[in-house]
Formats: structure tokens, sequence, C-alpha cells
């Protein structure tokens, strides 16, 4: 599903936009992310492209190093687009199996506590999903 997500982002991107791109994946600038090795992407057109970097990274890695590039390359507009769409994939996914886990376990002896979330300037957040008995967790990261 990310593989799409991507593939959809990199066919938006002008023939040079997408170039630079590429140029973006090939370099050690990202904390934590290999780069890609520029003979995976020298000939590469953009079905490629998004398969070496669904190789190379976790699909959560792939988006993050994608809205990265976009910022660099100056189409924030496609970043912030990649951003949302991605959100509303991972929302999607984490409902249909809450749902479906909802529905093979009896319900819980007490209401769940509220949750707050919340993402600025483009940032994505990925939450885990604990069921069973009672979690307590506090988070916070401030960048």
């Amino acid at each position: 599903m990310v593989d799409k997500l991507l593939l959809r982002t990199l066919k938006d991107l002008g023939k040079d936009a997408f170039q630079e791109f590429k140029w973006h994946l090939k370099q050690e600038n990202f904390v934590g992310v290999e780069p890609i090795a520029e003979s995976d992407l020298e000939d590469a057109d953009r079905g490629q492209t998004v398969t070496q970097m669904t190789r190379s990274y976790e699909e959560t890695t792939a988006v993050e190093v994608a809205v990265k590039i976009l910022k660099e390359i100056s189409n924030r507009k496609a970043a912030a687009e990649l951003t949302k769409k991605y959100a509303e994939m991972v929302r999607a996914a984490s409902s249909s199996s809450s749902s479906s886990a909802a529905a093979a376990s009896p319900p819980a002896a007490s209401p769940p506590a509220a949750n707050t979330m919340s993402a600025e300037n483009g940032s994505v957040i990925v939450a885990p999903t604990v069921s069973g008995s009672i979690h307590t967790l506090n988070l916070t990261i401030n960048k």
C-alpha cells in the first residue's frame, strides 16, 4: 500500500524534480538511514525508485525520507499531501484491525482512557495499539 502511495507522489514530480529526488536518496544526509547505492538508482524510473526505497527502508521510514526530500526540493505541497495520505492509510489500517480485534475479544471492564495526539509541521504519528488489561503509557516527544 505504501509503495502505491509513494509511486503516486513520484509520478506528480516533473523530470528535473524527480532527478533531484533520486540524487537526495543517494546522499548520506538522513540520520540512521543508509543512502541507496547510486547504481541502484542510476537508470531507475519512478516505479523502480519506489521499489528500492521499500526494499531499503521500513514503510514508515520510506515515507519519512520521501517527505524530507520533498521539502528539501521545495515541494512542500507534495510533502504535506504524502503526510496526510499516509496518516489516513495508517488510521484506516488501525481502525480495521482494532475493529476485528474488538469483535474477537470481550469488552474491557472499564472504558479506555482518553488519548491525545497531535502532529505539527508535516509530522506523522504512528501509534501502537494496546489491548488487553489496563495499561498506562505516557509519551512526550518534542523536536
